[in-house]
């Protein structure tokens, strides 16, 4: 079994949002999914927990993404975000380079994507969403999704109603979806809570993470992509890694790892 970290949603390119996914004053997290000019649906129309997507989007990027824009709904993690045609079930798409990574590490039926994003507490100010001044940012596990089938787009029949994700129409050799084996084979974590926050508490940038100690390498082959032993240190009751500024998968064989297998399933357990 194989645990895929994933980032996913807005971050700090223009092009991917420019700012941080929101942590509502409940306690409510939305990951944003990307601005993308072939999005099957805009930001608008995307209403999770009957939350106003799109005024989020306007208001924390100052109308730069319009609630009319077109959003990459992927992964597809929430029922209620959407409209959804009979069959529905938690899908996620990836492409290119860093499907390239997933194939080459194996990854398949029965694993397990964590997704994680940049997050931000945020709070309403009159009639607009404003993040909170002298807030953290913090990288926040969001959701899961326990692949059931891996279909390659132009090769394998998708049914139905996974026609709408944006993934199902893409031209490209690599293009391929992770597709949950039911309704209840992924979700959203709908709240906020400390456990789920890789981002250590003490840290000024999120990309400095404490794990629990499990995730020490040793002798065993690391996190994809956080080879160097320098990322790795020891600290009092876990560890803590200084993780890459870029990339989409990081992937970790559970075999080596029962500890982390443990952590892993008791989160998506609850």
């Amino acid at each position: 079994m194989r645990l895929i970290l994933s980032r996913k949603g807005f971050d700090s390119s223009p092009a991917y949002g420019g700012c941080a996914s929101p942590i509502l004053e409940d306690g409510q997290m939305i990951s944003l999914p990307i601005p993308h000019p072939d999005g099957r649906i805009p930001f608008g129309a995307l209403r999770p927990r009957a939350l106003d997507v799109g005024q989020i989007v306007a208001d924390l990027t100052g109308r730069r993404i319009s609630t009319a824009c077109r959003a990459h709904l992927d992964p597809d993690l929430e029922h209620s975000a959407r409209e959804r045609a009979r069959g529905w079930r938690p899908a996620f798409g990836q492409d290119g380079i860093a499907q390239r990574h997933l194939e080459r590490m194996g990854v398949g039926t029965n694993d397990l994507f964590l997704f994680f994003g940049w997050f931000r507490k945020v709070q309403r100010v009159g009639r607009r969403y404003r993040y909170v001044a002298g807030t953290p940012d913090q990288h926040v596990i969001f959701g899961w999704l326990r692949v059931h089938r891996v279909l390659k787009v132009g090769k394998d029949d998708l049914p139905g109603w996974l026609q709408e994700h944006p993934h199902a129409t893409a031209a490209s050799p690599y293009n391929t979806l992770y597709v949950a084996g039911g309704p209840d084979g992924g979700g959203i974590f709908p709240t906020f809570d400390s456990t789920r926050c890789l981002t250590a508490t003490d840290s000024p940038r999120r990309s400095l993470w404490h794990l629990p100690s499990d995730f020490l390498p040793g002798s065993r082959p690391p996190l994809t992509y956080h080879q160097r032993a320098s990322r790795w240190s020891s600290t009092h009751g876990g560890c803590r890694l200084q993780s890459v500024a870029k990339g989409q998968e990081f992937v970790l064989n559970l075999d080596d790892y029962p500890g982390v297998k443990n952590w892993a399933e008791r989160m998506v357990s609850v």
